[in-house]
């Protein structure tokens, strides 16, 4: 993957993160969903090789 690609993968996954945060009711219904797409975008980083720096 070239830093290009790395790049535009780190943006488009940081856009779903901030969507992701934007979901509303934050009750139990919906828990476990945010959970699992945060768990999910987490291992797409992961594989792609775009994990952000702490």
């Amino acid at each position: 993957m070239t830093e290009q690609e790395r790049q535009k993968a780190d943006d488009l996954i940081s856009a779903l993160e901030t969507s992701v945060g934007q979901i509303f009711p934050r009750d139990a219904a919906n828990a476990s969903l945010i959970a699992a797409m945060i768990q999910s975008l987490n291992g797409l980083r992961s594989v792609l090789g775009v994990v952000r720096p702490h």
